[in-house]
């Protein structure tokens, strides 16, 4: 526990959060997705979320046990410290997506911003679908993406920038 109190549960966060604003669950290892999905649903809060990972086995664990979950397949790894050879078709993969996501049931794709500049904001648009693009932190490139159809979704560390442009072009 920090500071001397205990760790907030998931119960917790889901009845804060409940009605106000929506969960971005990100699974970050295979095999608990049907125990932490039946958590989220079971709530009595009924917290909105989705739930993404880059493990293709994870998402479509999620899609067959839970068809109606939004799930997204995140492309993009942290590869720093991969072998060349396993980095290099881990891109190749991430810039061509189609099997990976064919094999997982993604409802959309979650795309790191240099993946989405490439390529993969072309590849959305052409197979109608949807695009959420991590991690957005320059003011230019934010309203930039946030004027792009082809962006679904916009993650960034610093949601008061993205809330004042999108406050600007309302006004």
């Amino acid at each position: 526990a920090a500071l001397g109190r205990e760790p907030v549960t998931l119960g917790e966060v889901l009845g804060v959060v409940a009605g106000r604003v929506g969960l971005h669950v990100g699974l970050k290892e295979p095999g608990d997705e049907g125990d932490i999905v039946r958590v989220l649903l079971s709530h009595p809060a009924h917290a909105r979320f989705v739930v993404t990972t880059g493990e293709v086995e994870s998402i479509r664990a999620v899609k067959e046990l839970f068809p109606d979950v939004q799930a997204g397949l995140t492309l993009g790894a942290d590869l720093r410290n991969a072998h060349a050879w396993v980095a290099m078709s881990q891109r190749l993969a991430e810039l061509f997506p189609g099997p990976r996501l064919e094999r997982s049931h993604a409802d959309f794709v979650v795309a790191h911003l240099q993946l989405a500049r490439l390529r993969l904001l072309r590849y959305g648009r052409r197979r109608r679908l949807p695009v959420w693009v991590w991690t957005v932190d320059e003011t230019s490139e934010i309203a930039r993406l946030m004027g792009d159809p082809r962006v679904t979704t916009l993650i960034t560390n610093r949601p008061d920038v993205a809330l004042q442009l999108r406050r600007s072009k309302t006004a």
